[in-house]
């Protein structure tokens, strides 16, 4: 193998580990199984839009869409 260079040390060992903005993206374990589904519990009209209320085991999430629209069922949270 011939000589290597300091610089071309650091470039190679940054791609072979993916670097340090891969390892930020990524989301914990726990938060990529562990998501809740929130079940729509009311909504109410407000002018031109309606607010949804949905139940997320014991947390309440909103979701505003148009009157016109039908609030999902459920969302993920």
């Amino acid at each position: 193998m011939g000589s290597v260079t300091l610089s071309g040390m650091l470039v190679l060992a940054a791609l072979s580990t993916g670097g340090p903005e891969q390892e930020m993206s990524r989301k914990p374990v726990y938060e990529r199984y562990a998501q809740a589904t929130c079940s729509l519990s009311n909504q109410q009209r407000t002018g031109a839009r309606k607010i949804c209320y949905y139940d997320c085991g014991g947390s309440m999430r909103t979701l505003v869409v148009p009157v016109a629209k039908t609030c999902p069922f459920t969302i993920r949270r």
